[in-house]
């Protein structure tokens, strides 16, 4: 039974007679999947989005490196090389 049953099903019924501390209980579990619910939920977007991200700046360092290579780099130099030399560095 979800969350929504429960709480359809509680919405329904008269609870007055049942034990509080049952009912607190009955609460505490239906609070505790939503949470858990909602924390895969997050889990699986925060994750989506890391992969894209690292997709991204990857994609962005291989054309950066492409560019330098073909635009900027004497002959034999290395990408590293011409990073360093286009940026002032020895």
């Amino acid at each position: 039974m979800n969350n929504k049953q429960m709480e359809m099903m509680a919405r329904e019924h008269d609870m007055s007679g049942i034990d509080a501390e049952f009912a607190e209980e009955v609460v505490q579990v239906a609070a505790n999947g939503a949470k858990s619910t909602y924390q895969k939920i997050e889990d699986a977007v925060v994750g989506g989005y890391k992969k894209i991200e690292t997709g991204v700046v990857e994609g962005f360092g291989k054309v950066t490196d492409k560019c330098v290579e073909t635009l900027f780099a004497k002959d034999g130099e290395t990408v590293e090389d011409a990073k360093k030399r286009l940026n002032g560095e020895k």
